[in-house]
């Protein structure tokens, strides 16, 4: 267990270094590099040791000093396409006339001394509903393959390494988030005629309300750790707390976004005000969650948590929530009951069966859901 809080201690050190642009501090020797490779990996920030090693900081094996290598090759050749792809897609969109956002990492890349620094999985685009098979159909047109339509957004792989999301929303209907952030294109900045953006205050506020929902399934939480804090240190002067805690407070994760502002500060090493609280956190940010099937574990805590909030608001949205879904409700709002009755139906072919619930539970131990119910809690959700 020492060895694994060492490794931490100096992961975070390295990757604080890199991303403030200041030079890498050597690896102790009492220090497993391997296991500094293997944080690496977990939490995507390959291109961050790959220039560690090339300053000398952290000697590596050779075997995995190639994979290294290779590794950052793939992410210098895929940042290429994705540049490539988005500016394709700004232009072929303006074409169409479709408006359109970039989301996440088309933007945040921007604050890191260099964009290899900030791996980018995917490249994320919201359009509005009506909007979503014309993207769709351009997107195919540049050899794009359609992967999957989930309701929420339609993904597109171009092989080997390209993914295009295409999203008309940005939490699914049932998600906790999804009221709020609704009402996304009335909070926007335009950059050319079609293409928008988020205010900077609203970027952050979606930025760790993403965070929150990784954190809830148990996934990969560091990059937006790093997005936040640049965000921070670049717009420190710029951004607005007092107005970013009260969207928190309406998502209804103030406490746990109160948390996370503490957490990076103290991971990047702006300060050291750790609690018990903090340190859990980061332990689970940087390791992962401490229980087998922590994917399933941590549905399974978040649904019986669920089943306490307000139904209410579940069966009967609002109105300016249904007409994103019923575009009909514009022209004809006395049909909302309506609506509802359909909206409720249809959700009804959606629920888990018994069988289907039976695997999810079979292989996840009580204790383990139990674990993560009170990381939640702990954490502020």
């Amino acid at each position: 267990m020492q060895d694994k809080m060492l490794a931490k201690k100096y992961f975070l050190d390295m990757v604080s270094a890199s991303i403030k642009g200041l030079p890498v501090p050597a690896c102790p020797e009492n220090i497993n590099s391997e296991l500094i490779y293997k944080l690496s990996v977990r939490n995507a920030v390959q291109g961050i040791l790959y220039l560690a090693v090339k300053q000398g900081a952290v000697p590596l094996p050779a075997e995995l000093t190639d994979k290294l290598n290779k590794s950052y090759i793939a992410t210098l050749m895929r940042e290429a396409s994705q540049v490539e792809e988005i500016e394709f897609i700004r232009n072929t969109f303006a074409e169409n006339k479709i408006k359109f956002m970039l989301l996440k990492g088309s933007h945040l890349k921007a604050l890191y001394p260099i964009p290899e620094m900030r791996f980018m999985v995917d490249m994320d685009v919201l359009v509005h509903e009506e909007d979503m098979d014309k993207g769709r159909d351009i997107i195919l047109s540049r050899g794009f393959k359609q992967e999957m339509n989930n309701g929420k957004d339609i993904v597109l792989i171009k092989e080997p390494m390209l993914t295009i999301e295409l999203h008309k929303m940005l939490f699914i209907e049932e998600y906790f988030m999804h009221d709020y952030f609704s009402s996304v294109w009335d909070r926007i900045e335009k950059v050319s005629e079609y293409e928008y953006k988020m205010p900077i205050n609203d970027l952050y506020v979606y930025t760790l309300a993403h965070l929150a929902e990784h954190y809830l399934e148990a996934g990969s939480c560091f990059r937006p750790m790093m997005d936040l804090y640049l965000m921070h240190k670049h717009y420190e002067s710029t951004l607005d707390f007092d107005y970013i805690l009260e969207q928190f407070k309406k998502i209804g994760i103030k406490d746990f976004a109160t948390n996370i502002i503490k957490l990076y500060k103290c991971m990047f090493g702006d300060e050291n005000s750790y609690d018990d609280t903090l340190t859990m956190m980061e332990n689970y940010i940087v390791f992962g969650a401490p229980v087998k099937n922590a994917n399933e574990a941590s549905k399974i805590a978040v649904e019986n948590k669920s089943k306490s909030q307000k139904i209410w608001q579940k069966l009967f949205p609002s109105y300016k929530v249904m007409i994103l879904r019923y575009g009909i409700l514009k022209k004809l709002p006395f049909l909302l009951p309506i609506f509802w009755g359909i909206r409720i139906l249809s959700k009804l072919f959606k629920f888990d069966d018994s069988s289907t619930r039976y695997e999810r539970l079979k292989n996840v131990q009580q204790n383990d859901v139990e674990i993560m119910k009170e990381i939640f809690q702990k954490s502020g959700l």
